[in-house]
C-alpha cells in the first residue's frame, strides 16, 4: 500500500508540475525591454534594454540597450535582433560612455540582422551609428511567428479570466482593488481609461497586477499610476512594483501611449502601438511600434496562469506517472 500510495503521489507531482505558471509567463519576449512581430520606427529617444522587431527597424538618433550588463564577462545573447533590415544614423546599441573607452559592467551591444544593415555615415565616412558586433543576412535566433502566436493566444486566454477584484470611479479617479495575496485580476473598457486623473492600485505588497482592458482602439494618455497610495514619480526606495504589472490589451488593434509614465508592461499582441512624449517603465510588446516614447528596462517578472490545455510534454509526463503506478501494482499483486 505504502509503494501504491508513493506512486499516485508521483504520478500526481509529474503532472501537476506542467500545470504550474511558467517562471517567464511571456516567453522568450520576457528577456526583451520591446519586442514586436512587424517594424519598429523610432527617433530621438532610447530604450533601456533589449530590443527584438520581426521586421524592418529605423532608428534616427536612438539608443538601445545602454543598461545592459555583462553576465561574468560572457555575455552572447545579442542587444538588438532584426528580422527584417536595419535601417539606422546618429545612435547606439549598448553601452558606450563619452570617452568611449568601455566599462567592464556594461556591454557594448551586438546586433543581428536577418536581412541587411544600412548605418549612417558621416562626411568623413564614418559610421554615426555604434555597437559592438553586427551580423547580417543571419536567421533570427528566436521564432518570431512562434512568439507571436503563443502570445496572442496566451493574451486571449488572460483576457478570458473572471476578475477576483473591483473597479471604481470615484472624482474622475480609477480605483482598482483587490486583496488576492498572489494574483489580482480587474476587468476594463477602453472607454475606462479615457479622461481620467489618477489609476490608484491597491492590492497587496508582492502580489500580481493582471488588468485586462477590451476593446479595438486603445490608449494610454496624460495620467498618473498610484500604487497603495504611492505615487510613480515618489518611488524612491523601488516600492512601486513595475514589474510585476500587466496591462493586456487583449482586443485592441491599435494603441496610442501618449503624455504618461507608464507602470507596468503592456501586452498588445495585435496593436500597431503609437507612442510619443512618454516612457514605460516595463516591457512592451506590439504588433508594430512608431514614435518617440522611450522604454525603462523594469521586465515583467509576474506569475500568470497557463493555459490549461494539455501539451506533449504533459502526456508523456502523466503516462511515465501512470507506468510507474503500474509496475509497483504488478510488483504489490
Amino acid at each position: 500500500m505504502k509503494r501504491s500510495a508513493f506512486a499516485l503521489k508521483l504520478a500526481f507531482l509529474l503532472v501537476s508540475f506542467s500545470g504550474i505558471a511558467a517562471a517567464a509567463p511571456l516567453g522568450v519576449a520576457s528577456q526583451f525591454n520591446v519586442f514586436v512581430f512587424e517594424e519598429i520606427v523610432q527617433w530621438k529617444t532610447d530604450t533601456e534594454g533589449r530590443v527584438a522587431a520581426g521586421g524592418n527597424v529605423f532608428y534616427s538618433d536612438m539608443s538601445v540597450a545602454r543598461l545592459i550588463r555583462e553576465k561574468n564577462g560572457d555575455d552572447t545573447d545579442p542587444e538588438l535582433i532584426v528580422g527584417g533590415n536595419l535601417f539606422a544614423r546618429r545612435g547606439s546599441v549598448g553601452y558606450f560612455p563619452p570617452e568611449n573607452s568601455g566599462d567592464p559592467d556594461f556591454k557594448k551591444g551586438d546586433i543581428v540582422v536577418g536581412g541587411k544593415a544600412f548605418i549612417g555615415k558621416d562626411p568623413g565616412g564614418y559610421e554615426t551609428f555604434t555597437y559592438g558586433s553586427l551580423q547580417q543576412k543571419t536567421p533570427p535566433p528566436l521564432d518570431f511567428q512562434k512568439e507571436r502566436s503563443f502570445l496572442q493566444e496566451m493574451s486571449s486566454f488572460w483576457g478570458s479570466l473572471h476578475p477576483n477584484g473591483t473597479v471604481e470611479k470615484s472624482d474622475s479617479n480609477l480605483y482598482l482593488k483587490g486583496a488576492d495575496a498572489q494574483l489580482n485580476i480587474f476587468t476594463l473598457s477602453a472607454w475606462d481609461l479615457l479622461r481620467i486623473g489618477d489609476f490608484r492600485i491597491e492590492v497587496p505588497e508582492g502580489s500580481t497586477v493582471l488588468v485586462n482592458i477590451a476593446g479595438k482602439i486603445g490608449s494610454l494618455e496624460r495620467f498618473g499610476f498610484y500604487f497603495n497610495g504611492l505615487y510613480g514619480d515618489q518611488d524612491k526606495e523601488g516600492l512601486f512594483p513595475d514589474d510585476r504589472i500587466l496591462y493586456n490589451f487583449y482586443e485592441a488593434t491599435a494603441l496610442k501611449i501618449a503624455g504618461i509614465e507608464v507602470h507596468g508592461t503592456v501586452l498588445a499582441p495585435w496593436a500597431k502601438v503609437g507612442f510619443f512624449d512618454g516612457h514605460i517603465e516595463g516591457g512592451l510588446i506590439a504588433r508594430s511600434l512608431f514614435g518617440t516614447g522611450e522604454a525603462h528596462n523594469e521586465l515583467f517578472a509576474g506569475v500568470l496562469p497557463a493555459k490549461p490545455i494539455p501539451e506533449p510534454a504533459t502526456v508523456a509526463l502523466l503516462g511515465v506517472g501512470l507506468f510507474v503506478l503500474g509496475a509497483l501494482r504488478r510488483r504489490i499483486l
